[in-house]
């Protein structure tokens, strides 16, 4: 008898953007197709700068990502590396192993994505892949004249833009983000222009088979 003066819930109201929820920022949140292509960016955007950090130019490698569950929390990196692709950190060379552990780990604490396999393809006949861009990337400058010593790398992290249609992430969120995936709770959402990022950080389905490397366990 009661459900009978239940109200019935509203539709959503259209958007310019279809009808979609709109948060409180006037930001569109991101279906699952865009949340999907935010997570296959984090992955490529963490391993570029990462592989910075461990003093690899691009023209060292080349590389490709693949999803490993339905909704894209997991993947798996496939890397190609050409003659003089040496890792370093603090001026030690890095056995392959530990740059795999090292990139899982960084790319799981940056953006709460997890890398569970890394391969490793070797061309000994290629000195170089030369440097290639993506739709995301930013448009390369002309490098200034030499005047104060640039920042590190580490402290410049390249900001997080899923492609030339979105404006970059803040660094504020970007810390604010990677701050409380270190804490083990929810993430605060992202902003790119109009549209919003959230993520519960784990996949709804059972973990992926693939877990091992060619070198060691992630």
């Amino acid at each position: 008898m009661f459900g009978l003066f239940k109200q019935k819930p509203l539709p959503p109201s259209p958007t310019p953007f279809g009808t979609e929820l709109l948060t409180d920022l006037g930001a569109r949140r991101m279906n699952l197709e865009e949340r999907k292509q935010v997570r296959r960016e984090m992955v490529y955007q963490s391993v570029r700068d990462n592989l910075l950090l461990l003093e690899i130019i691009s023209g060292m490698y080349k590389f490709k990502a693949v999803g490993l569950d339905e909704r894209q929390h997991r993947f798996m990196v496939v890397i190609d590396v050409a003659t003089g692709f040496v890792a370093k950190r603090g001026g030690k060379v890095m056995r392959f192993n530990e740059v795999e552990k090292f990139l899982s780990e960084r790319t799981f604490a940056q953006y709460g994505v997890r890398i569970d396999s890394i391969y490793w393809r070797f061309h000994p006949d290629v000195n170089s892949f030369g440097r290639g861009y993506r739709a995301s990337d930013a448009a390369p400058r002309p490098r200034p004249a030499a005047t104060a010593a640039p920042a590190p790398a580490a402290a410049r992290p390249s900001p997080l833009r899923p492609s030339s249609r979105h404006e970059p992430v803040s660094e504020d969120e970007m810390r604010a983000f990677e701050q409380a995936i270190a804490r083990g709770v929810k993430p605060p959402p992202l902003h790119l222009g109009d549209l919003e990022y959230q993520s519960d950080l784990a996949p709804l389905e059972s973990p992926p088979v693939a877990g091992g490397t060619q070198y060691g366990s992630l």
